[in-house]
């Protein structure tokens, strides 16, 4: 079989800086070097750092990378997002028009003969009770149908250039904390039957294994720029570059 890949926490930003150009770069470099193994890549939230979907309109920053998923899709290769809490709306154009399958809260699937569980994690520590409680308002119905239809596009994109930027600030993160905290919530995946357990969401790169059974954080791509690869037989964690 052919590879599967996974990483997560890009957060594409809303600037065309010199940093944030040297990311977009160095993903496309990653991107275009797994091609000629890959037959899946997952994309485990926060590929955006701001993400909505306008019934007419979607952030112009990202057409390059954008344009690389529909290449590598025309090749055979699926491209699949769970969604994080960046990822607020996706609509029909990252589905329909550049063909990303996308997926809200986790996903499920089997191959190999092996069990994944795969989602972003945002919500899953007991200290992101918060978020729990906004993600219920950010992704409701009715705010997503105010916000496409009361907000215009370019204030709606600099609310949340505010709104992201802010949150950097307000929400602290334990990181070794909260990384004991997935594994365990990975181990009652296991008891479920799940043979590997991937997440994101606190720009940590972990790998631990219990027995048989594997969990891995695919860290980030700010600092980091970790992924992980299952090859058929093995789920393995790496850095590029």
């Amino acid at each position: 079989m052919r590879n599967i890949y996974f990483f997560s926490d890009v957060h594409l930003a809303l600037t065309e800086d010199h940093g944030e150009l040297e990311k977009r770069e160095n993903l496309q470099r990653f991107l275009q070097a797994i091609a000629e193994d890959a037959g899946e890549i997952y994309i485990l939230g926060d590929l955006f750092d701001f993400w909505f979907e306008w019934y007419h309109v979607v952030p112009r920053y990202w057409f390059s990378l954008l344009h690389q998923f529909r290449s590598l899709i025309d090749r055979g290769i699926s491209i699949h997002l769970v969604t994080g809490n960046h990822d607020f709306y996706t609509g029909a154009y990252l589905q329909k028009e550049i063909g990303i399958h996308c997926f809200n809260e986790c996903h499920e699937f089997t191959v190999s003969g092996k069990r994944f569980f795969v989602a972003h994690g945002d919500g899953y520590a007991r200290e992101d009770r918060g978020y729990r409680l906004l993600k219920r308002i950010i992704r409701n119905r009715l705010s997503i149908f105010l916000y496409r239809t009361f907000i215009p596009a370019d204030l709606g994109m600099q609310i949340a250039r505010w709104t992201s930027q802010s949150s950097r600030k307000w929400v602290k993160i334990e990181k070794q904390s909260w990384a004991d905290e997935y594994f365990r919530f990975a181990c009652r995946k296991f008891d479920q039957g799940f043979d590997y357990v991937l997440l994101g969401h606190i720009h940590l790169p972990d790998r631990r294994e219990k027995g048989d059974k594997v969990y891995i954080n695919c860290g980030d791509w700010l600092s980091h720029f970790t992924y992980a690869r299952f090859d058929g037989s093995s789920l393995t964690l790496h850095r590029w570059l």
